[in-house]
């Protein structure tokens, strides 16, 4: 019985060290970012991004598809600087948004804070003039727990770009649709 316990015990640690040693090197932050070229003019698509409530046509919609026990609450102004934007799921977690800056026209950057109550990441959502509308650019950044958030990065990094470019057809798709005919 004694052997077995040692036997354990020096697996377990041996396991533990390896799991370490490979992922102290591992990158531990994420940055994701997706756009998508919309026909329509940034005075319209402003409000779509500066307002969380408005996500509910694009953003949220596109997160309910990936997790239908969504549910979401939102606090603080309609818009702008303190807007917040919380959700809690069984697929998406729990995670919340607030705007930390505006520029209207041209762009809205919040903090993140995703399986925490603490801040983790930040991100900008900015327009863009083009000669065929305007493009929408989508970028997140943040930082996981190191040695084990290593192991998780990539596949953050690659679940935000998939949701993000779901979330931005689904942008476009509105925003389009609502177009003044020529």
């Amino acid at each position: 019985m004694k052997n077995t316990l040692r036997i354990f015990a020096i697996g377990f640690v041996t396991i533990s060290l390896i799991t370490l040693l490979i992922g102290l090197p591992l990158p531990n932050e994420w940055e994701a970012e997706r756009s998508e070229v919309i026909l329509a003019p940034a005075d319209q698509l402003y409000p779509r991004i500066a307002s969380f409530k408005e996500w509910e046509q694009w953003a949220t919609a596109e997160m309910r598809n990936v997790d239908p026990t969504l549910q979401v609450e939102y606090s603080g102004p309609e818009s702008g600087v303190g807007a917040t934007f919380s959700w809690n799921g069984e697929k998406m977690g729990k995670g919340r948004l607030v705007i930390t800056k505006i520029e209207p026209g041209v762009g809205v950057w919040y903090e993140s804070a995703i399986q925490s109550d603490e801040v983790n990441g930040h991100g900008w959502l900015k327009l863009e003039p083009t000669a065929e509308g305007t493009r929408v650019t989508w970028n997140d950044q943040g930082d996981l727990p190191p040695v084990y958030g290593g192991y998780f990065a990539a596949m953050v990094q690659q679940s935000l770009e998939t949701q993000f470019a779901a979330a931005l057809r689904k942008l476009k798709e509105v925003s389009e649709s609502e177009r003044p005919k020529d």
